[in-house]
């Protein structure tokens, strides 16, 4: 049978090609696989990861134990630090004071006389190891303490021979071995006065009471 299409050439149907289609699903499924290979991948990243965490946790639990030790060994050293302090709190209540009083007197030059010998304390500033509790690490640390001291009073007159000085007694009792070892000489005070009607020099010497001469 032979059919004849009548229908002008401009209302006859086109004819499309499925090119355009099969391209546009190729991208597609390509699409898909892209995205497959991303999601396969982001999987084994997150895999790998947790590994990893698992080991590090493995890892860490048993360095718990060094961590545990690590901290008790500071604590002791603390601890040990603070029975040291202690020691020295101890030595410095041990001086013998009859001993120094007679070097006091020993020291003295002629024309100085003492009115007063007496403990007292003074505050300082000094830095200290303390445990920071966060990150369980020494840190210094300043504070303030209360230090004794060895407040020593008196009189200088001027003689025909001394002048109304008090630094020969301070020069000796820092030049003697066996009172320096104890006393450290600090900033002092002085002053021009009367006593019984006689032009004296009132001075306070403060000593710093340090046994073995240990600087501070």
């Amino acid at each position: 049978m032979i059919r004849i299409n009548l229908l002008p050439h401009e209302l006859r149907p086109v004819k499309r090609s499925p090119v355009p289609y099969m391209v546009v699903f190729a991208i597609f499924v390509a699409s898909l696989a892209g995205m497959g290979v991303v999601w396969f991948a982001g999987v084994q990243e997150i895999r790998a990861a947790r590994t990893t965490l698992d080991y590090h946790k493995t890892d860490f639990a048993q360095l718990a134990s060094v961590v545990d030790k690590y901290n008790a060994l500071q604590n002791q050293k603390l601890a040990l630090a603070a029975k040291l302090e202690t020691i020295n709190e101890i030595a410095r209540d041990r001086i013998i004071w009859s001993r120094q009083l007679w070097n006091l007197s020993r020291l003295a030059p002629k024309n100085v006389w003492y009115s007063e010998v007496r403990l007292d304390k003074k505050p300082y500033q000094v830095t200290r190891k303390v445990m920071n509790k966060q990150t369980k690490k020494l840190e210094n640390k300043t504070e303030t303490v209360q230090r004794p001291i060895l407040k020593v009073s008196g009189y200088v007159v001027e003689t025909e021979s001394l002048r109304k000085d008090v630094n020969p007694l301070m020069d000796a009792t820092t030049a003697d071995p066996e009172f320096a070892s104890l006393f450290r000489l600090e900033p002092s005070s002085f002053r021009d006065t009367e006593f019984e009607d006689f032009p004296v020099r009132k001075f306070t010497l403060d000593f710093l009471i340090t046994p073995g001469g240990a600087p501070e």
